[in-house]
């Protein structure tokens, strides 16, 4: 009986052992990699340890840390004076100056915003519509809601200058909000099938029937607006495409004056005299029949036999011409 139970105290101190060399090898092995690995801890910040003095390894501040302290405690105190000035009277003098003094926030909050804009639009038209935002946020703070007029003034900024490019946009947030989930659902089923969807997979997608998917279609298809300032930046090829293919009323296509030449010569062709003066004068020059008729010496029912009688005759030779090209 001893001698089992020596046995048995034998093998646990035996296993107690080996689970101190297992855990031994772990914490050895968890060291190398710690030691290996630069990104093992998280990266903590630390300040300079003080090296004056009692050498007792006290953080202090650098000269730097206590500068920019300094100013911030001294712009917290001139923005306590600007609004304890503005309170008390309201006056429009120190209303001005806290709107000069927190100037560089509203272009901080416009520059921020603009890099996510199109080039169309300016940083100086979003600076002045974040300064409508600052003056109604002055005019209606309030000291006893316990928060600095940066906090309470950030969301009313952003969301003046948000109102003024959603004022620029002659299409609702509804049918804007309905084109971009219209847009995500094309997209994510594209990236599905391998292929552009069919309508009927739209539609299925969307939970609607045919007659509702035309109607939300003819809801979508509103005009796109392009900047043409903003032609020479990086934009999206369809609209490159589209400024190229806008007309300039200044310009004259080539082919469409030689077609008129063409379809001029082809009616004059085979007219007699008066009749091609009164198809000239009526149709080329913007003349009346009786204009033309004081020119040729002739009534104006006459002229507009004569011009009744072309008429018929262009009808029949263009009507031939069609059917020549068709049968071509």
């Amino acid at each position: 009986m001893r001698y089992a139970r020596s046995k048995a105290t034998r093998a646990k101190a035996h296993g107690l052992r080996k689970k101190g060399r297992v855990a031994a090898v772990l914490y050895r092995k968890a060291r190398r990699l710690c030691a290996i690995s630069p990104v093992s801890t998280p990266l903590a910040f630390r300040r300079p340890a003080s090296v004056s003095g009692d050498g007792d390894g006290k953080n202090v501040e650098t000269p730097q840390q206590a500068a920019r302290r300094h100013a911030k405690l001294v712009r917290r105190r001139h923005e306590d004076d600007l609004w304890r000035e503005y309170l008390n009277g309201r006056s429009e003098a120190a209303r001005n100056a806290l709107w000069i003094h927190y100037q560089p926030l509203v272009r901080y909050i416009s520059e921020r915003l603009k890099a996510k804009l199109p080039e169309c639009i300016d940083v100086c038209d979003l600076i002045g519509a974040g300064n409508i935002g600052l003056q109604d946020a002055i005019s209606k703070f309030e000291t006893s809601v316990g928060v600095r007029f940066e906090t309470y003034c950030v969301p009313r900024i952003r969301g003046a200058i948000l109102d003024s490019i959603r004022a620029l946009d002659w299409v609702p947030r509804l049918i804007r909000n309905k084109n971009h989930q219209y847009e995500r659902i094309v997209r994510e089923l594209a990236s599905q099938l391998h292929r552009e969807p069919t309508d009927e997979e739209i539609a299925r997608r969307l939970a609607i029937n045919p007659e509702e998917f035309s109607e939300l279609r003819k809801e979508l298809n509103v005009k796109a607006q392009i900047s043409v300032e903003g032609s020479n930046k990086d934009i999206d090829e369809r609209d490159r495409m589209r400024i190229e293919m806008l007309e300039h009323p200044g310009e004259v296509e080539p082919t469409r004056e030689l077609q008129r030449t063409e379809v001029r010569a082809m009616a004059l062709r085979g007219l007699n005299p008066k009749e091609r003066t009164v198809v000239e004068q009526y149709y080329f020059r913007g003349r009346s029949m009786k204009q033309i008729g004081e020119e040729l010496k002739l009534s104006e029912s006459r002229i507009c036999q004569i011009h009744s009688g072309v008429l018929e005759v262009l009808r029949k030779k263009f009507r031939a011409y069609a059917d020549s090209c068709y049968l071509g």
